[in-house]
């Protein structure tokens, strides 16, 4: 057995263990590397823990089915992400429709930060939370997975499906329209 110990800090080689020049994933070592930031993510796009472990589980689920496209994967957290992102999409459009599912998701739904965090009780971070939610979705995705999650913009657009500029600039926009509405409630 390999008493390799598996790197959690983002910048090392990665999920993979070096045996024979093979790159063997372990979901336990995946799990434990992003399973508490996965369900973070979840919790914020679905506003809901119950549903947020569903889809967790059934991320992993996937993981499980999919082991060999593993060896394709180049940036594994974007990637983790991206299959979760996907499973959210997927758990709206069978709990209400596609329809429904496409506007819940251009909203933002019944996630934001107000159900990913309890609530502070420093006014100006409450303040700052409530402002947060108001974004558009995909500004407040962006900065979420930039702020909470310390995410680059390549791997936001890799977890988004979009370019690291695009990523960039909904940070940029997001950021300044969180700026101006504190700056304008002081």
């Amino acid at each position: 057995m390999n008493s390799e110990k598996i790197d959690k800090s983002g910048g090392g080689k990665g999920l993979y263990r070096r045996e024979e020049k093979k790159r063997l994933l372990k979901l336990e070592d995946l799990y434990a590397r992003h399973g508490e930031s996965l369900y973070r993510y979840l919790v914020f796009r679905l506003g809901s823990a119950e549903d947020a472990e569903d889809v967790l589980q059934e991320t992993f689920c996937r993981f499980a089915r999919y082991m060999v496209r593993w060896k394709l994967v180049r940036d594994p957290r974007g990637f983790v992400f991206r299959v979760a992102r996907n499973e959210v999409n997927r758990f709206l459009r069978r709990k209400f429709g596609r329809r429904a599912e496409e506007a819940m998701i251009q909203a933002g739904g019944a996630s934001g930060f107000s159900a990913a965090f309890t609530a502070p009780e420093e006014p100006s971070l409450a303040l700052l939370l409530r402002q947060a939610d108001e974004l558009p979705a995909e500004q407040k995705e962006v900065v979420f997975l930039k702020v909470f999650e310390g995410f680059t913009f390549k791997e936001i657009g890799s977890a988004c499906g979009v370019s690291a500029n695009t990523a960039a600039s909904r940070y940029r926009y997001g950021i300044e329209k969180l700026r101006e509405a504190v700056e304008g409630k002081r």
